[in-house]
């Protein structure tokens, strides 16, 4: 079971893209009564999980991370979700976990693509600014550096005209001529209509920095409880998860014979 603490808000970034944007300015930390009761619930269950360590940027709450760390069995896994900035304070977790840190990086200001070990994972958020960036070298690197474990999502937070749309599909064609099927595209619609957030049915607990479940980690409103009063709530259970910063229904077009479908682009001819 995969167990995502979203530590705080904080961030060292302002990405353009961001969901969180807007709560980054906030004091939105987790407070250690709420780090207590989670482990407490953690530590009576049965078998091997993995937490995932969420933010905002979760390498600025490396004591919060250190304290969970010191509490659990090294059985369990860790993994974190983050910007990559923070390189040092990512090997400072590691040697303290004593063990490798899955970890899921993306394409941030910074520009450092480079992955932080043999576990990392990389997505690439593509947006009307940075299509372009996407050359045949830095599409060549990705997919070498990360061997399999590269995918990129679409960011539909502002209308894409035609010509986006066009570029989007010399992409996908660039990627498969390049490094083949090793890749994976996450386009954040279905069928040219709403969007799903994908969780399994009781395979991850969301925990908010305030202790409240979350039915979706990018929903803030979709409470299930809070881990103060309730025993572990899985994450799912909405019909939909509209991310109402990033994904916006309007900003989901077919133009002509170019129409969104499922997981990639087709063009109806």
């Amino acid at each position: 079971m995969n167990f995502k603490l979203i530590l705080g808000y904080k961030c060292n970034m302002r990405c353009n893209y961001c969901y969180q944007i807007k709560s980054h300015s906030n004091k939105k930390d987790m407070s250690y009564k709420i780090i207590d009761k989670f482990i407490e619930r953690f530590n009576k269950l049965d078998g091997t999980h993995n937490i995932n360590f969420f933010g905002g940027e979760p390498l600025l709450y490396v004591d919060e991370i250190k304290y969970i760390m010191d509490r659990i069995d090294k059985k369990h896994s860790i993994s974190i979700s983050t910007n990559g900035s923070l390189r040092g304070a990512f090997y400072e977790l590691e040697k303290y976990w004593g063990s490798p840190i899955a970890n899921l990086l993306s394409n941030k200001q910074h520009r450092d693509f480079t992955k932080l070990n043999d576990l990392s994972s990389f997505r690439y958020i593509v947006t009307k600014e940075n299509i372009n960036d996407l050359t045949e070298n830095l599409v060549r690197f990705l997919g070498k550096h990360y061997k399999g474990k590269l995918s990129f999502k679409y960011d539909m937070s502002k209308k894409w005209e035609l010509k986006d749309i066009q570029k989007m599909e010399e992409v996908e064609k660039q990627l498969k001529n390049i490094i083949g099927n090793n890749y994976k595209m996450e386009l954040p619609v279905n069928m040219n209509s709403k969007f799903a957030c994908p969780y399994i049915k009781n395979k991850e607990v969301v925990l908010n920095y305030n202790g409240d479940y979350l039915a979706c980690h990018r929903n803030e409103n979709s409470i299930l409880g809070n881990v103060l009063n309730d025993d572990f709530k899985f994450a799912g259970g909405l019909d939909e998860c509209l991310d109402t910063y990033t994904n916006k229904i309007e900003n989901l077009y077919s133009y002509g014979t170019y129409e969104f479908k499922s997981l990639t682009i087709f063009r109806c001819d």
